[in-house]
């Protein structure tokens, strides 16, 4: 169950009034009301807007694995002249290009000098249209792993030192 002053998630809650609400919270958050006195009055169910909040805050606080999220592809680090190079290879000018794909000239100027890196869409558009590739899968990255010994300290510094 989650606490609805504080959103922390515990086993039990307890129902106290706080500033004329009536609130299900955790131990730690009860002492900020009072126990009600008789029967507690009926009461619909929380409040969805705070329960969504909750749900997002601790979506949002929960440890992501980041290698987990790589890209599926990234883009190639000479596409300026991958764009350049097969637009000059169809005769195209750059107008006639920005034309193609809706983008003034200027854009692909910049695209040509790497001066600017096209969103996915944009560069899914010039793939479409060159007929070429700017998006590649990265090559995996070789993590470092630690070693199954404890890590060295200064004492065993020490006794190699004095062998």
């Amino acid at each position: 169950m989650l606490c609805e002053l504080c959103g922390k998630d515990v086993a039990r809650t307890r129902t106290v009034f706080i500033e004329g609400s009536i609130l299900s919270v955790c131990n730690e958050c009860a002492r900020f009301g009072t126990e009600p006195s008789g029967p507690v009055p009926a009461r619909r169910l929380g409040n969805p807007v705070v329960a969504e909040g909750l749900e997002r805050r601790q979506r949002r606080l929960t440890e992501r694995d980041v290698y987990a999220m790589a890209p599926a592809e990234e883009l190639v680090p000479d596409f300026g002249m991958r764009i350049r190079h097969a637009r000059e290879a169809r005769g195209w000018k750059q107008a006639d290009l920005g034309a193609k794909i809706n983008e003034r000239a200027s854009v692909v100027a910049k695209l040509e000098t790497s001066g600017m890196i096209p969103s996915d869409s944009l560069a899914r558009k010039l793939e479409r249209t060159l007929e070429i590739k700017l998006r590649e899968k990265p090559e995996p990255v070789a993590t470092k792993r630690q070693a199954s010994r404890a890590p060295m300290t200064l004492g065993d510094l020490v006794k190699i030192e004095d062998k």
